[in-house]
């Protein structure tokens, strides 16, 4: 039985949703769901939390201890004792299912298929993640600007993604319809946005998109980490770069603000999370 299955089976077992357990330990439903399709395994504080809500030893929660047998009563001299050793106890058995974890994912490696990821929250990826756009003109209406608008983005992973490159930028473009009575052989449409998406060819960290007529489009942008020498990838789920237009009471558009993500969650390998957890930046 994986872990993801064991996972699911004791939270069935004490009636649980998988909305209710993601209530329990502080995250989204869909990182349940990850979990028990082994598509990610919990983080070390996380395992300690399940354990302790099934009534399990970590070691017992991974599989790799066997329950532990019914223990005879006692004097109430060994209780005190043995609640002495409790906390030793839990150290050795968290050290002993951290270095199991390691090892499987160290024997896993080989098959892109197996490869452990955690999801990681919080944690730079990016030392630098850089958005530049070009000097236009403002005061126009939605879908009525005249000015092409180009972003120049660069980026650069941490020190500890060394060996990994981006390789590839996806653009996600919203902007709005403009009325149909003002289109040749305009037809009524309850859509008011259309959007559309734009992958960006990138060269050493650099990319850029350019935005023809720009008319307030608001643009999204993710991005693909790849190891060099295995092929690994990251795709975080939160965009790096983030514009949106900023618009007066007349509705016209005075300002763009851009918003740059150097920490977007994401699943990475279980064996990068360790030097995530100390950030060291290059000169």
């Amino acid at each position: 039985m994986t872990l993801g299955q064991h996972i699911q089976e004791l939270r069935k077992g004490l009636h649980l949703s998988q909305e209710e357990l993601g209530e329990k330990m502080g995250i989204s439903r869909q990182a349940i769901s990850k979990w028990e399709a082994d598509q990610t395994i919990p983080d070390l504080d996380k395992l300690i939390a399940l354990s302790k809500l099934f009534g399990l030893t970590v070691g017992q929660l991974l599989g790799i201890e066997e329950p532990a047998p019914a223990v005879p009563r006692t004097s109430r001299r060994l209780k005190l004792l043995l609640a002495g050793m409790g906390t030793l106890v839990l150290a050795l058995a968290v050290a002993v299912a951290v270095l199991g974890v390691q090892v499987w994912n160290m024997r896993r490696q080989s098959s892109m298929d197996d490869l452990l990821y955690i999801y990681c929250s919080g944690q730079n990826l990016f030392q630098r993640a850089e958005c530049t756009y070009s000097d236009i003109a403002m005061g126009f209406l939605p879908t009525k600007g005249t000015e092409d608008l180009t972003l120049d983005f660069t980026l650069k992973p941490v020190k500890q993604l060394r060996g990994w490159t981006v390789t590839g930028l996806t653009a996600q473009i919203t902007g709005e319809n403009p009325p149909w009575w003002l289109e040749p052989e305009g037809q009524p449409t309850d859509s008011k946005t259309w959007q559309r998406t734009e992958d960006l060819p990138v060269s050493r960290g650099r990319a850029s998109l350019t935005l023809p007529n720009y008319g307030g489009e608001s643009v999204s942008v993710y991005v693909t980490l790849q190891k060099e020498e295995n092929g690994w990838t990251i795709k975080p789920d939160d965009p790096v770069f983030t514009l949106l237009p900023e618009t007066d009471a007349s509705g016209a558009v005075v300002g763009l603000l851009m918003t740059e993500n150097a920490a977007p969650a994401a699943p990475v390998p279980w064996s990068v999370l360790p030097f995530l957890s100390d950030l060291q930046f290059e000169p």
